[in-house]
């Protein structure tokens, strides 16, 4: 599946201009969807932000223990997932509106990819597992896919899913053969640090690589001074990209589900949902009844794993089975976010996520500077200080603060103040700003 390039015969469309979505274009929907999913996000983040995750406490409070379990089993990589199929369903449409109005839109996708890694690129220095340089990776890849048959791309979907969890296993599986030969002559001293060094060559691996967990992360966070701090996660994402860069693409932005994205993009579900009310109910049902049951069954299989020495294959099983639940269960939101604004009640409460979506990149990162001033040294210093339950109370102030700007802003402005650079640089010219 070879790039296209231009042909002569497309020059006759160059003409028409390019440019934004104008907002009365815009699907009221996916805003909508990109609001909602800005608000899990940010449930999920400040968790890594403010060391709720990663500092070694023994939540004793009912409130503390019921939050994190909720975020951890109906929130974490829920949200980034559905991030990820909007991005999927964006390239499509964008695709087809500029191949529509100028006969190609490589260039100016690839502007938009440019960009996008740009920002991201900044945006590390503060947030080391920041999505947006590796969405701009996986949205280049995303051109190679875009001649595939709808069968086709829910197929490579499930097979690019797959590779870096068998991967893992394969690999885990030949250090603890070779861990098993040296063992046979040595002590039960030695068997232990084998162990523990197979459990860190799967931390190596980038699978679980968390850069706000362990001691020398709490201590950079909660005492280090801001040049520390970008000293470690800058450190922190060269190591983990050269060490295992398949990882780092396909699992921490997951390519699999832009590809989903990329499926219902073309199917063209948001642009006729009052034909497909059916199909969106039926996703609902079947996305979180099997995307509960089959993250649960992944949890008891890392269990398992856990008791059986961590046994790669049983792990690799329960990895399966909890990512596939989280696709189910993201699903099941998003299409239960669009079947309630069709009612004229929800719509109108829900109304309020729309400009927050509209400015999506502008409040992701604005998040990032919420959070970090709140909880690094640099900052109000309360990394490690909160347990899990008064944190996600921090999450609704700061969204409803997020709601708030975002409503007035989009009263008096096209675009956000980042979205607004990234599509004056992406189409070559100042965008016009002020709404006349």
């Amino acid at each position: 599946m070879a790039l296209e390039s231009s042909s002569s015969s497309e020059s006759a469309h160059s003409a028409l201009p390019v440019g934004p979505t104008p907002s009365g274009d815009r699907i009221v929907a996916l805003d909508i969807l990109r609001g909602f999913a800005l608000l899990g996000i940010l449930l999920v983040n400040i968790m890594s932000f403010g060391g709720v995750a990663a500092i070694d406490h023994e939540w004793a409070g009912f409130a503390d223990k019921t939050v994190q379990g909720f975020v951890e089993f109906f929130a974490r990589s829920k949200f980034i997932s559905i991030f990820a199929m909007l991005f999927g369903i964006g390239f499509a449409m964008q695709m087809a509106r500029l191949k529509e109005k100028t006969g190609h839109y490589l260039w100016t996708y690839g502007r938009r990819l440019m960009v996008l890694f740009l920002f991201g690129a900044a945006h590390l220095v503060l947030d080391p597992l920041e999505v947006l340089s590796r969405y701009a990776m996986c949205g280049a890849l995303l051109l190679f896919f875009r001649r595939a048959s709808l069968k086709a791309l829910v197929l490579w979907a499930l097979l690019i899913m797959t590779l870096p969890y068998l991967h893992t296993a394969i690999v885990s599986t030949l250090a603890t053969v070779e861990t098993t030969a040296q063992v046979m002559a040595e002590t039960e001293q030695t068997e232990q640090q084998s162990n523990q060094q197979i459990e860190n060559e799967d931390t190596d691996s980038g699978v679980s690589w968390n850069p706000y967990a362990g001691e020398n992360a709490a201590r950079v966070y909660s005492e280090g001074d801001l040049s520390e701090v970008l000293a470690y996660n800058l450190q922190f994402t060269v190591s983990r990209f050269t060490s295992s860069w398949v990882n780092y693409l396909w699992m921490s932005v997951p390519l699999p589900l832009m590809l989903i994205g990329f499926y219902i993009g073309r199917c063209r579900i948001l642009e006729r949902i009052h034909d497909e009310i059916p199909l969106l109910r039926n996703v609902i049902w079947i996305g979180l009844g099997f995307g509960i049951a089959s993250t649960w069954f992944g949890e008891v299989l890392f269990g398992w794993a856990s008791i059986a020495g961590w046994d790669p294959w049983v792990w690799f099983a329960g990895s399966l089975f909890w990512v596939l639940g989280g696709w189910g269960m993201a699903l099941g939101y998003a299409a239960g976010i669009v079947l309630l604004i069709q009612r004229d009640l929800w719509k109108k409460y829900l109304a309020s996520l729309r400009a927050a979506g509209r400015l999506t990149l502008s409040n992701y990162l604005l998040q990032t500077l919420i959070c970090t001033t709140l909880f690094y040294s640099y900052g109000l210093g309360l990394y490690g200080k909160l347990g899990p339950a008064v944190t996600a109370l921090l999450v609704i102030g700061i969204y409803l603060l997020q709601v708030v700007l975002s409503s007035l802003w989009v009263r008096r402005f096209r675009f956000g103040p980042v979205e607004w650079l990234w599509r004056s640089i992406t189409y070559g010219r100042l965008q016009p700003m002020r709404i006349t």
